[in-house]
């Protein structure tokens, strides 16, 4: 069966810019069809000026809720299981004399949400100075979040500082009194700190964020980078998990033999390789005939040279004389 929790509406009102929100629950939370008129259920609502009203609702499955007293539900880390609803025996049309007790727990690295949907129960009466019926939530170290009988403010969020949390409800009148009685919805807060990679490490979370390094050397097998930051959204999820940390040098040798591969079956590898391998041995090869050439020239202009030097040179009186001895 599908339950509908109304959890409030608002009106927003144009002129003047000013917003108001108005509680519903006791007419709507908790039953499968509701008739709102706002000018009979909400008689201020005749002198609001002209604007436009919203109402936001939610249906559960009734069959999945906890409607037993002293339970302890076990709060799963992320998914479906990470969020539930509670509601008192006999809501939304009574509640009996009795104590309901339930304990919600957590993983020790999260918290624990309740939001009150609905709270009715019979208030202090005329001849009455305290709360006969009476609901109280504490943490797990005796700290009270609250403890009242009054219908409060709805919806009504409380966060604990720890991982368990103890909600009960205390209906000491005796007999049934026509008041709805308590319906709570109960959520993990908060994402657990994964482990790290056997070659890498944690080096800083808190409740947004986790940020984990490898080894030297190391990197992470689908990044193919050292550093990962992880970021916990809606409440308790993480984008991204935790790869395992390769060596860095395999990953490089891996990637080169793929890239040789890729290029002996590339069919461009003639226009890529060949060619421009061809070209450039042929200008080593032109510019060694060019040098040779440069050489023997040289050389050649250097005999010469030498051979007129060495010539003997015939004075006017036919005699001989040597280069050194000429003046």
């Amino acid at each position: 069966m599908q339950r509908c929790g109304f959890n409030f509406y608002w009106k927003q009102i144009f002129v003047g810019g000013s917003n108001k929100i108005i509680c519903v629950c006791m007419r709507c939370t908790g039953v499968n069809h509701c008739n709102f008129l706002l000018l009979e259920d909400y008689p201020p609502s005749k002198s609001w000026s002209p604007g436009a009203v919203y109402i936001k609702y939610a249906c559960f499955d009734d069959t999945l809720s906890v409607h037993y007293c002293n339970r302890e539900v076990s709060i799963a880390e992320v998914g479906s299981d990470s969020e539930g609803y509670i509601r008192t025996p006999g809501y939304p049309h009574f509640y009996v004399g009795d104590v309901c007790r339930w304990r919600l727990k957590a993983n020790p690295e999260q918290k624990v949400r309740v939001t009150f949907l609905d709270v009715s129960l019979r208030s202090i009466g005329p001849f009455e100075n305290h709360c006969t019926d009476y609901v109280t939530v504490e943490d797990q170290n005796g700290n009270s979040l609250l403890h009242s009988c009054e219908q409060v403010e709805l919806p009504l969020r409380l966060t604990s500082i720890t991982n368990v949390v103890d909600v009960a409800v205390a209906a000491k009148s005796k007999g049934a009194y026509p008041k709805r009685g308590m319906l709570l919805h109960y959520k993990s807060i908060g994402c657990v700190t994964l482990r790290a990679p056997s070659n890498g490490y944690l080096v800083y979370r808190n409740e947004d964020v986790a940020h984990y390094m490898c080894n030297v050397n190391f990197v992470f097998n689908d990044t193919r980078e050292r550093a990962r930051l992880l970021w916990c959204y809606d409440d308790n999820r993480q984008k991204e998990s935790i790869q395992e940390a390769v060596s860095n040098d395999s990953t490089r040798r891996s990637t080169g033999k793929e890239t040789k591969m890729t290029a002996h079956d590339d069919p461009n590898m003639i226009v890529d390789i060949v060619i421009p391998s061809l070209l450039i041995a042929a200008l080593f090869i032109g510019n060694a005939f060019i040098v040779l050439i440069i050489y023997k020239y040289r050389k050649r202009k250097t005999d010469d040279i030498d051979d007129e030097f060495n010539t003997i040179p015939l004075n006017v009186n036919g005699n001989a004389h040597s280069a050194g001895n000429a003046v």
